[in-house]
């Protein structure tokens, strides 16, 4: 729950306009035979989103860091 606390802490300290989250999970491994195995790139959605949404973080919140702040940030 490393990540969920972060997360919680940097929302709390009113920092949630800084901060946006994506998928990019990586999965290669340099240690493994042909960089081990692959990743699904669903860990967002599938396991942090509802862990961040039962610790109570609000969806509009959560909306803004999977997709109003990486627009900001990225978009043209």
């Amino acid at each position: 729950m490393l990540y969920v606390d972060q997360i919680r802490a940097l929302v709390d300290a009113g920092r949630a306009s800084q901060l946006l989250l994506s998928h990019d999970r990586g999965w290669y491994d340099p240690a493994q035979p042909k960089g081990g195995l692959p990743k699904p790139y669903t860990h967002l959605g599938a396991v942090l989103m509802p862990r961040l949404i039962a610790a109570g973080i609000p969806e509009p919140t959560l909306r803004a860091l999977v997709w109003d702040n990486p627009l900001a940030a990225f978009g043209r």
